[in-house]
């Protein structure tokens, strides 16, 4: 749907007027915001999934270029910063 709307009309796919407004439903998402930010010459919308609640950002821009990325909140069980001295110990190695 999204790719759809863009391609509309044959505007540029940061046109924002192309795309749904916030509090719009789209396949099980909900708009959240759209922003477009002319100095990256893209458009940023953030969606929500009614079921899950997981946010979701899709950045409309005019390149051929495309990735995909899935992160998690992975908190650590307290601020001792165990997790961290062991990160740089098992991956960065030591000078000394």
């Amino acid at each position: 749907m999204l790719r759809n709307a863009a391609n509309t009309a044959r505007k540029t796919v940061t046109d924002l007027a192309l795309y749904p407004k916030p509090g719009s439903k789209l396949h099980g998402f909900t708009i959240v915001r759209a922003k477009h930010v002319p100095e990256l010459e893209l458009t940023a919308l953030q969606l929500q999934h009614d079921k899950t609640g997981a946010d979701y950002l899709h950045i409309a821009r005019d390149d051929t270029n495309n990735v995909f990325s899935i992160g998690f909140k992975t908190n650590p069980p307290d601020d001792t910063g165990v997790p961290h001295i062991l990160e740089h110990t098992t991956l960065c190695g030591s000078d000394k």
